[in-house]
């Protein structure tokens, strides 16, 4: 839609504005400019604007006025003049029964005598053609000029086409509130020539403050500009007008807005500190948008009374909010959700499943995820069940994860994959109570592995597959990776299980328990597949290794390291001296005690103290042993001259003997 510049500024001064400024802030607020055309012989300016489907309120030039005059927050310089009732006609078909009205619906009917037509002036043509708007005759170009400027306009009849009953209440909602006989008794002794200029209004009740700037606020000043044109274009003689109101009510549309909610959708402002747009500073926008806003400070929440002219788009919460961040303007908002540095607590089994996760994986396995609900390979009366299942295929909680596998291996040998190492970490489901049918979730470790080119003895030799013994010394190493207490036992064949591991799967004779040594209990079993599962198309012949553990009870068996004990100390910058010595002793004296009693008499200087050799006597007469030690001494402060290592030779001297007669 295209406004001229010149009727704008008749609303509002925007020679204090930038031109550019005035096209950005317009832009940010919504209402992005697709065109402007300058008009030299006015000295004028066309901007065409591309209004939303959500403010078609904005369709004159006070209207765009009044949005500028919110943006800016420059008030309009245009004062309402305030409409007279007291002449008027009371109208009674409504009447308000004990109900205090809101609203008050003003109708003024004003008669054209003796009409002299003149020509109607250029500048009004060109809004006409600006709008494109076809030319008519002089009064109704009036009419439409009228309506381009202040949004409204007067409606024109005679007292013929009154007569006649056509419907003028189609043309306004304001004559939809009077009765079409009233309407005509009203205009009963005017000429049936003469030309009925009907004005209408509804306006808030007379003790009414707070102004909107709606056009309804200004109907005085469009009629006193409507007459000045008529008597100026027209030369008609203008008789006194005939009027009547009625006592209405209408509803405020009020709003709730909530402060968290607008911290919490529009964010942090831009600033040296992070913070929210203070409520003070909300209010007055609430001010600046003319929804009269009171503040709860108990409750923390705005209540605002939408205008009549923003009842189509300012419906919800939201729509406010939004309201808030376009004149205060989005770019002082942040645009990025601000990176928290601090790292969040990691449960302790996360941690270790994580850590077993990163362990297979170095071990070459790679992780693979299935769904709990399946076909269990093997039907019995603890599968539990699913009560609906969507398919055949999917009628069954697991209550192993290896089936799942072996599922995933028989995909893979379909497709030529032959090399697999796969495991997977999820839920199984066992039954805890035979007779009141209760299952139990729990997670299970399991892996499969398939490997024919797993190991060769030399470059020369071809590849061969992995056996139970390379598996076992993976499982092996897994274990002691994560820190693991567990013992790894052979299954007998008459000793079974009890855990829900499906054993079925294995070898009889091919399976090695997972023992917890504080109970001794099994948590898991590794070995052979019994190769009688696996489909008809997959190679029966081929070696495949499994494994199943009970997840929680193996962590339970691990022993996180937090810490390293070690002993710190400052390495000296001074020369060593070393001293070889044989020591003579009794066949059973302990060699700790020897190297105590040795750093116990000679600790200030001693670095370190080294057994090099030993030597005995198999007499059983005489049993005597020779033991050889290296003794290193080295002073963190000085060089050690000879009076410190004369020192040291006779207190080492003093201690051997004192050794031998042990």
């Amino acid at each position: 839609m295209k406004f001229s510049l010149q009727l704008i500024n008749n609303f509002i001064n925007l020679s204090q504005i930038q031109f550019n400024e005035f096209k950005e802030n317009l832009t940010l607020s919504g209402l992005e400019i697709d065109h402007i055309e300058k008009i030299e012989k006015y000295k004028d300016k066309i901007i065409d604007l591309n209004i939303t489907a959500n403010r078609e309120e904005i369709s004159s030039s006070l209207s765009l006025a009044r949005e500028a005059s919110t943006i800016f927050n420059v008030p309009i310089k245009i004062r309402p003049i305030k409409v007279n009732y007291k002449n008027s006609i009371e109208h009674n078909t409504n009447k308000l029964a004990n109900t205090k009205h809101t609203h008050i619906a003003y109708i003024r009917i004003v008669t054209l005598d003796k009409m002299f037509t003149k020509q109607t002036p250029n500048w009004i043509l060109d809004q006409l053609k600006i709008n494109r708007i076809e030319e008519s005759k002089t009064l109704n170009n009036i009419q439409e000029y009228i309506k381009i400027k202040w949004g409204q306009t007067f409606y024109i009849f005679n007292n013929e086409e009154m007569n006649q009953n056509k419907n003028i209440i189609k043309y306004s909602n304001s004559i939809k509130l009077f009765n079409p006989e009233s309407i005509k008794k009203i205009t009963k002794n005017i000429n049936s020539k003469s030309k009925l200029l009907i004005f209408t209004t509804i306006n808030k009740q007379e003790n009414t403050i707070v102004l909107n700037n709606e056009y309804n606020e200004f109907y005085e000043n469009a009629f006193i500009d409507s007459i000045k044109l008529i008597n100026t274009f027209i030369g008609a003689k203008i008789g006194k007008y005939n009027e009547a109101h009625q006592k209405i009510v209408i509803e405020d549309s009020i709003i709730k807005i909530r402060k968290k909610n607008i911290n919490k959708l529009l964010g942090y402002i831009k600033g040296k500190k992070i913070k929210f747009i203070k409520t003070h500073k909300i209010q007055n926008i609430l001010q600046q948008l003319k929804l009269s806003p009171k503040y709860c400070k108990k409750d923390k929440l705005f209540e605002i009374v939408v205008p009549n002219y923003r009842t189509k788009d300012l419906k919800r919460e939201i729509d406010i909010i939004e309201e808030i961040g376009r004149i205060y303007q989005f770019k002082h908002f942040f645009n990025n959700i601000q990176s928290d540095k601090l790292q969040g607590y990691k449960s302790k089994n996360f941690t270790q499943v994580k850590h077993i996760k990163n362990t297979l994986n170095q071990l070459g396995l790679h992780e693979v995820i299935n769904c709990c609900i399946t076909n269990n390979i093997q039907s019995h009366l603890n599968n539990p069940q699913i009560q609906n299942p969507i398919t055949c295929e999917q009628q069954d909680l697991r209550t192993n994860i290896l089936e799942n596998l072996i599922n995933n291996y028989e995909h893979n040998i379909k497709n030529l994959k032959n090399n697999i190492e796969i495991f997977e970490i999820g839920k199984v489901f066992e039954i805890n109570n035979k007779s009141k049918k209760l299952y139990t979730e729990k997670r299970h470790l399991s892996g499969l592995i398939k490997n024919k080119n797993y190991t060769r003895n030399n470059w020369s030799n071809q590849s061969s597959n992995i056996t139970l013994f390379h598996f076992k010394n993976i499982i092996e190493t897994f274990l002691e990776t994560i820190n693991s207490k567990t013992i790894l036992q052979e299954i007998l064949t008459n000793n079974e299980t009890n855990i829900n591991t499906a054993e079925y799967l294995f070898k009889k004779n091919k399976k090695i328990g997972i023992y917890n040594p504080k109970n001794k209990t099994t948590i898991g079993i590794i070995g052979e597949l019994n190769n009688k599962v696996i489909k008809k198309f997959s190679d029966r012949d081929e070696t495949i290794y499994i494994f199943e553990i009970n997840l929680s009870q193996l962590i339970e068996t691990t022993k996180s390291k937090n810490h390293l004990e070690y002993i710190s100390q400052k390495y000296s910058n001074y020369p060593s001296v070393t001293r070889d010595i044989s020591i003579k002793m009794q066949k059973y004296v302990h060699i700790e005690k020897i190297t105590q009693t040795i750093i116990n008499r000679n600790n200030k200087f001693i670095e370190s103290l080294e057994v090099l050799n030993e030597y005995k006597n198999n007499l059983k007469s005489h049993a005597i042993r020779y033991i050889s030690l290296r003794i290193t001494y080295r002073s963190k402060t000085k060089t050690l001259n000879s009076k410190d290592i004369k020192n040291i030779d006779t207190n080492l001297e003093s201690t051997i003997r004192e050794l031998q007669q042990t």
